[in-house]
């Protein structure tokens, strides 16, 4: 989470604590966190981790190499929910062999498009197998540790991570789950669809060409 992020609604954590078994909630969080945002999560019983100006890969992997107990990870945006039942979606698929994968992607919002902007998402990771962030990639912990978890780049940690999957545990073994989680469109209504469709293909252009992330986090965040 970042600074001054509002807390998530009160849905996100039905789902996660109607998961069966329970699950085990790790929030990792910029030190300057909402204090509501902060009571929230300490309300849902979340072990919350708060780091001083450290990119949010690094905050990640810090934070999941904190739990001494989980063999899966699932990595949640917080603007992002996950579908009734999603558990048992992730369980069957590491029963299957599947060393990580994620949800399809939908967005909260009855806008048309925003429907073109998730179709084509995945079918990006039908063809890649490089899911994103918003679509909760999840992972074995043994694998995680042997890929040393994030980069600890600002942004972009959670594509590189998922081509580093990938290359590493073969396109075969990265699970698509058929259900959709289902994201805030807020970051597109406000800045403008197309234009934030053309910046993110812009921004992930030059970073496969070798950019750093962190001279594009301001591109990102224009």
């Amino acid at each position: 989470m970042g600074a001054g992020e509002a807390p998530p609604p009160g849905i996100f954590f039905e789902r996660l604590r109607g998961a069966a078994p329970p699950v085990s909630l790790l929030a990792a969080a910029d030190a300057r966190i909402r204090p509501d945002t902060r009571e929230a999560f300490q309300r849902a019983g979340a072990a919350l981790f708060t780091f001083e100006e450290i990119p949010r890969g690094a905050r990640i992997t810090r934070a999941a190499r904190s739990s001494s107990s989980a063999e899966l990870f699932l990595f949640l945006h917080c603007d992002t929910l996950l579908p009734v039942g999603w558990e048992t979606e992730v369980r069957a698929a590491h029963a299957r062999g599947a060393a990580g994968g994620a949800f399809r992607l939908g967005f909260l919002s009855g806008d048309p498009r925003m429907a073109w902007v998730a179709a084509w998402a995945n079918f990006r990771t039908r063809v890649t197998k490089v899911p994103y962030g918003d679509q909760a990639p999840f992972v074995r912990r043994d694998v995680y540790e042997r890929l040393r978890g994030h980069e600890p780049w600002p942004f972009l940690e959670d594509w590189d991570f998922s081509r580093r999957l990938r290359d590493t545990e073969g396109r075969a073994h990265v699970a698509l789950l058929r259900a959709r989680v289902e994201t805030s469109p807020r970051r597109y209504l406000e800045k403008g669809v197309w234009r934030t469709v053309r910046r993110n293909w812009e921004i992930l252009r030059r970073v496969k060409r070798g950019e750093a992330p962190e001279h594009l986090a301001a591109l990102y965040r224009s």
